[in-house]
């Protein structure tokens, strides 16, 4: 299992799981290492980086299900980066011919305070990440 080329870190847990569950294999005891380290070698290198950050300095440390969880959370926060900047653009280069209402303003505060939490939360966890990491060295 390698992750594939267009492929996000969250699309390849996703599909990572789907071929997991359809595998004779996967009521197996003692499975959690051999997960581990096949879910670990098909990943690209910048999601492995990414991921020693957010987590404690070595996700080889950690077990499955906190694996999946790191790259879920961290395929989320850049996933919702993304969106924020398109949202943030078209909002900016939209030209607007009639007055501008209640309902859109607490449609646009609603879309901020959405933003601000995103990024915030994004921000958060890598420092975190990298307290932890500087913790263990």
């Amino acid at each position: 299992m390698v992750a594939r080329p267009n492929e996000t870190l969250e699309e390849y847990v996703e599909h990572f799981q789907y071929n997991l569950q359809r595998s004779p294999y996967a009521s197996l005891p003692l499975l959690d290492n051999v997960l581990k380290t096949t879910l670990i070698r098909g990943m690209k290198e910048q999601w492995i980086e990414t991921l020693n950050i957010m987590g404690k300095g070595d996700i080889y440390q950690e077990n499955f299900a906190d694996i999946i969880d790191l790259c879920i959370r961290s395929s989320r926060g850049s996933t919702r980066l993304k969106l924020v900047e398109h949202d943030r653009f078209v909002r900016d280069n939209k030209i607007s011919t009639e007055g501008v209402t209640r309902v859109e303003i607490g449609n646009l505060l609603e879309n901020f305070k959405t933003d601000i939490l995103g990024t915030l939360t994004t921000k958060l966890d890598v420092m975190w990440a990298k307290q932890r990491q500087m913790e263990a060295e």
